[in-house]
């Protein structure tokens, strides 16, 4: 009697959950034919590598901002280095990072049904940190930037809710001058992967 209750329970948490996943877009999903509409929400995290001061450095962006229609996006980021780089340009033991806020523009120029491909441009400023050995106050703002990027991004809309994608870009830096650093060491060709969760 209890197996026969088991299995009757167990096959219709199957058809559910079965059911609940097509009624969410979660298998196979197939977007309807795009076209304008009132503008939606999005929110975006990504992570990636570039060259810092000649060093690999894993950098990590936040973006919130909204769809205005299957063609654009806009809004803001804030973007931060996840691993301390070594400066190599003084003598002493010195750590650096940096952090930047700006805004964004995405226009897609290729689409066809799951797949797109957009080119993002973003604009900002920020500041880079320093750390010297035996610094107890940890890192401290001492040099202040313009950047700005551009990048390539090919999107893959895996559920009604979350596009993945995969790109790689140029991104520019203006104002650096401190600690015998340069634009140049913070200029840098990138490669990124991002989770972007559209309303």
């Amino acid at each position: 009697m209890k197996a026969n209750f088991w299995k009757t329970l167990l096959a219709a948490l199957t058809l559910t959950v079965g059911a609940h996943a097509e009624l969410q877009g979660s298998a196979d999903y197939q977007p309807k034919e795009e076209v304008s509409s009132d503008w939606s929400a999005l929110l975006g995290v990504s992570g990636g590598n570039s060259l810092i001061a000649r060093d690999g450095t894993i950098f990590m962006n936040l973006r919130i901002g909204v769809v205005l229609n299957p063609y654009i996006s806009l809004g803001g980021y804030f973007s931060t280095i996840l691993s301390d780089v070594r400066n190599p340009k003084v003598r002493h033991p010195q750590m650096l990072d940096y952090h930047s806020y700006g805004i964004f523009a995405e226009p897609v120029v290729y689409r066809n049904g799951i797949f797109s491909i957009s080119l993002p441009v973003s604009i900002g400023g920020g500041s880079v940190n320093f750390l010297n050995k035996g610094d107890e106050d940890g890192f401290k703002s001492d040099d202040a930037f313009f950047t700005s990027d551009f990048s390539a991004q090919f999107n893959f809309r895996v559920t009604k809710l979350l596009e993945v994608s995969v790109g790689g870009g140029y991104r520019l830096f203006a104002g650096i001058k401190e600690n015998n650093l340069k634009n140049k060491d913070f200029r840098t060709p990138f490669g990124e992967l991002r989770f972007t969760f559209k309303e």
